[in-house]
């Protein structure tokens, strides 16, 4: 059963950064090929799905991996760390009139936190 958690909680994560760096790739792209946005905003809907699903999971995880093992307090810094992204996640996606460079700053402490977050997690595996 544990295995099992650990797996989701890996596939959460990778999931959630993957489609954060796809993302990033991508959508500067998206301007120049769709000047309507149709295709911009859908895709945006379609990863935001995507990246709060897996980053649940991964949450999720995390909290039963807590619970479940006896010695967790390498966990409860991975898992702590994973809130904190989870606000910075926040941040970008729902607080209105933030600069360019604000989000940039956000998009690139999100990124490190959720690099950080899946190396704690994969070295206490």
């Amino acid at each position: 059963m544990t295995n099992a958690i650990f797996f989701l909680h890996i596939l959460g994560l990778s999931i959630w950064l993957g489609s954060m760096v796809t993302w990033a790739m991508f959508a500067p792209k998206l301007g120049n090929i769709d000047p309507t946005k149709n295709t911009t905003n859908t895709l945006r809907i379609v990863f935001t799905k995507l990246s709060w699903i897996s980053y649940s999971l991964a949450l999720l995880s995390g909290i039963f991996i807590i619970i479940s093992i006896e010695d967790s307090s390498n966990w409860i810094l991975e898992v702590g760390l994973l809130g904190f992204a989870g606000l910075i996640i926040f941040l970008h996606s729902y607080v209105p009139n933030l600069s360019a460079a604000i989000k940039g700053m956000i998009n690139g402490s999100m990124l490190l936190v959720g690099l950080i977050v899946l190396y704690l997690a994969v070295s206490y595996i």
